[in-house]
């Protein structure tokens, strides 16, 4: 009896694991992603339109770019205006001369 008992070989514990929760939305999402993971590239990016968000930022930075450039433009013209009438109009050169 007890010679059983030392040859006796243990199974291994198994446990019976149920998932609590169950997302339908997430296993819906993830087999129209399998779905189109075995579509090819060329294909898939044809179909792919870009988002609103993209094409928003896009043209947003597009106009800051072209703000910024007519910002600088107008300033610089104005500067040299501004150096102009002080050169001009002063009596700088009577100062250096005097």
């Amino acid at each position: 009896m007890k010679l059983r008992v030392l040859f006796k070989q243990h199974r291994n514990k198994s446990f019976n694991y149920n998932p609590r929760y169950y997302d339908e939305r997430k296993e819906r999402l993830d087999s129209i992603k399998s779905k189109y993971e075995k579509v090819p590239d060329t294909e898939y990016k044809l179909k792919r339109r870009t988002s609103f968000r993209e094409d928003w930022k896009t043209q947003r930075k597009e106009l800051n770019d072209k703000n910024s450039r007519i910002r600088l433009i107008v300033i610089f013209i104005f500067l040299l205006m501004a150096a102009y009438v002080v050169l001009r109009f002063s009596n700088i050169d009577k100062l250096l001369n005097g």
